[in-house]
């Protein structure tokens, strides 16, 4: 019993308590009311409890539900009756008439299709009619390309179609490296890894594949470009300019980003930057700091330093730099590289 019914409980025994120290029975109406005050109890609930308390089983027998109980025990007594008095006399039934059902009912088994083996019903495909996977995904981790799609009702096969300069023209694109991949089982996702990728970028197309009419047809493909390349390369120098006396005169903050030779490229598009500064220790996040200095989006020639004078005025003395992305994102295209420690120390 929970806590809130058995509260009820407690109460509705005080309340029965008061009714028989002023009369000596509990009359029906105060049922109800007790019904409308305690929502938790039913009406057998009370009954059981004025029975409990004064000795009396009449309370319990004059409810509802005792009636009930025994009307359905009438009612199926004379169900019974009648049942036995169909038995007594039947009807007499026409054999011609119980062979013409029986001959019906078997011409509709008969025309209802066969179940597969497994009591699936195998959708229909026809040319112009195949559905491709419903999404394609792609990771790159530890030097290998995975990919994983979604396998659609219905299809168990895939071809998958790649290449390197553009996506395949069709699944038939003879410039395409191809690889056939049947569905494990009732797997949802399928998946590929390539062990061993070179930089650069990978254009998928993947084909799901259907026997109709002792043809191979394909979907229309769904298209995913990876994209594999060794970050750009950020280098940053501080050069910093002292009076005779040592005072600070000038601080400059220049950047470079020379192509690799695997890549090279005239000129490079930088992302926004940020010079993060920090007393006493070397800022190892954005948030570690405040910010000294933003850098814009910037294009560099090939092998071209671009500086930036850094406001004199906030630098402090024990103070460290750092050069951080705006956007963490684009550390995926990115690698800052930065000086040794104390050349971003600022005495």
């Amino acid at each position: 019993m929970d806590e809130k019914k058995e509260r009820e409980m407690e109460e509705l025994a005080e309340e029965i308590d008061i009714i028989f120290s002023v009369k000596d029975n509990i009359s029906q109406s105060e049922i109800n009311n007790f019904l409308n005050k305690f929502t938790e109890l039913s009406e057998d609930d009370i009954r059981k409890k004025i029975s409990e308390i004064t000795g009396n089983n009449s309370y319990i027998e004059n409810s509802s539900s005792h009636q009930k109980d025994e009307n359905s025990t009438k009612n199926i007594d004379a169900e019974r009756g009648s049942e036995v008095k169909t038995e007594d006399s039947p009807e007499e039934f026409d054999e011609d008439k119980i062979e013409n059902v029986n001959d019906d009912l078997q011409l509709h088994i008969d025309e209802l299709p066969e179940k597969s083996e497994n009591n699936k019903i195998e959708p229909i495909f026809d040319d112009g009619n195949i559905p491709d996977v419903p999404f394609v995904k792609a990771e790159i981790k530890y030097g290998q390309l995975s990919l994983e799609w979604g396998w659609p009702e219905g299809i168990d096969k895939v071809l998958l179609c790649c290449r390197m300069d553009r996506f395949p023209k069709a699944p038939s694109d003879s410039s395409a490296s191809h690889v056939i991949i049947e569905r494990e089982e009732d797997f949802e996702t399928g998946d590929y890894t390539i062990s061993k990728i070179e930089e650069g970028n990978y254009y998928f197309c993947i084909y799901t594949v259907v026997e109709y009419e002792n043809k191979t047809l394909y979907s229309e493909g769904q298209r995913r470009l990876v994209v594999n390349k060794v970050p750009q390369e950020i280098f940053y120098e501080i050069d910093l300019k002292r009076s005779l006396l040592g005072k600070l005169k000038s601080a400059r903050l220049s950047l470079s980003a020379p192509s690799s030779k695997s890549s090279p490229k005239d000129e490079i598009e930088l992302p926004q930057l940020v010079l993060i500064s920090k007393i006493g220790n070397m800022p190892i996040q954005k948030s570690d700091g405040e910010t000294l200095f933003n850098i814009d989006y910037e294009t560099l020639k090939n092998d071209e330093i671009i500086d930036f004078d850094l406001p004199v005025e906030n630098i402090r003395k024990n103070m460290y730099v750092k050069l951080f992305f705006v956007d963490d994102s684009n550390s995926k295209l990115y690698r800052i590289v930065s000086p040794a420690k104390e050349k971003l120390y600022f005495k």
